[in-house]
């Protein structure tokens, strides 16, 4: 069995961003909810844990001073800017990482929709392309879509499935009206969270004229 490294999708083609983007809110999860657990981290240690940096003094280099500087910045709040508010909306990483670590259980189980996203946003910018087809991959992750789409289950109404859905030993048949699309939502249903990433890699080995 392949196994996929998400950093070797490649960059030249639409998938790269959406893969990625998709693993920063997992991994992202993941360290807020041990910062929740570990508690706040010192701005002083996370300076002594900068290789570049070691056997310098901190009062007196420029290059410490900055480090400090940019680390402040990036530890401190998310400060997402909003036209409405003609202001930012301020996010305190550790209150969020407090939160996840209190409530994982519940969060992780709409984490689902993220994956989701990425299969809706990834058949959205592929289908208007001349590289789009509607052979089983294709017909596959439209089908995937659709059930992200709507509510995480599958919606094979009017005659569909139309044309062969099939990924590997994957297929997609009309008996499978209503059946939910992951199993992280129902124990019953066909994909894992890896599974979106293996078949983007799967469509994007399988059409090489895929640019962005």
């Amino acid at each position: 069995m392949t196994v996929v490294a998400p950093n070797h999708f490649d960059r030249s083609k639409p998938f790269y961003p959406l893969v990625m983007n998709y693993l920063v809110q997992l991994l992202g999860f993941k360290e807020l909810a041990i910062l929740g657990i570990t508690g706040p981290r010192e701005l002083r240690e996370l300076v002594d844990k900068v290789p570049a940096l070691k056997g310098i003094s901190p009062d007196k280099d420029e290059q410490v001073k900055k480090v400090v500087n940019d680390l402040s910045k990036i530890a401190g709040p998310l400060q997402l800017r909003s036209e409405f508010q003609d202001n930012t909306i301020d996010v305190d990483v550790h209150e969020m990482a407090t939160e996840i670590a209190g409530n994982a259980n519940y969060l992780l189980r709409s984490f689902m929709k993220s994956a989701g996203s990425l299969l809706i946003v990834a058949h959205e910018i592929s289908k208007d392309n001349p590289w789009y087809d509607h052979g089983p991959l294709w017909e596959f992750l439209r089908h995937c879509r659709n059930a992200a789409a709507h509510g995480g289950s599958f919606n094979l109404l009017r005659r569909e499935p139309k044309r062969p859905a099939t990924w590997g030993s994957f297929q997609i048949t009309a008996c499978m009206q209503g059946a939910s699309l992951f199993k992280g939502v129902d124990p019953n249903g066909i994909l894992s969270p890896g599974d979106p990433i293996r078949l983007l890699w799967d469509i994007e080995q399988a059409y090489p004229a895929m640019t962005v």
